[in-house]
Order: C-alpha cells, then structure tokens, then sequence
C-alpha cells in the first residue's frame, strides 16, 4: 500500500486536490453555457469519480510488500 510519508507529498496531494476541486464549478459554468443540462454533468461526474476510485485503490494499494501492519488493497479486502 503507497502511504505518504513526507509533509511535503502530503502537501502536493492537498494542493492537487484543491486544484480539482476548484476547476469543477468553472467546468460546470462552461457546459450550462454550452446548453449541456446539469444532470448529466453530475452523472457524468458521479460514475468518472467511482471508476477513478476503484483504479486508483487498485493500483496504489498493491504498491509494496505486504505486512500484518500495512497489507495491501486486496488482503483487506478478503477480511
């Protein structure tokens, strides 16, 4: 499992955070202009998230050995 263990790619990963969640309002202006209803946005947003979920926890959560203290993505899984 990848975890963070410096202050600053824990800060990197607040700052791209931020980023994401600051350009989504702005996105959503662009497309209402554009004629494009909100809906759609919204579940056009809702299943890119999940699928980004589940790819990320299944990549990022096999990096490294796995141990009792840090098992990975699938281990915890199966309990």
């Amino acid at each position: 499992m990848y975890v963070v263990e410096s202050k600053g790619g824990a800060i990197a990963c607040m700052f791209l955070a931020l980023l994401c969640l600051g350009t989504w309002p702005a996105i959503m202006t662009l497309l209402e202009r554009r004629g494009r209803l909100p809906q759609h946005t919204y579940l056009d947003y809702s299943i890119t998230n999940l699928l980004a979920a589940v790819i990320i926890a299944l990549t990022f959560g096999q990096i490294g050995d796995s141990t009792p203290d840090k098992p990975n993505f699938i281990t915890q899984l199966a309990q």
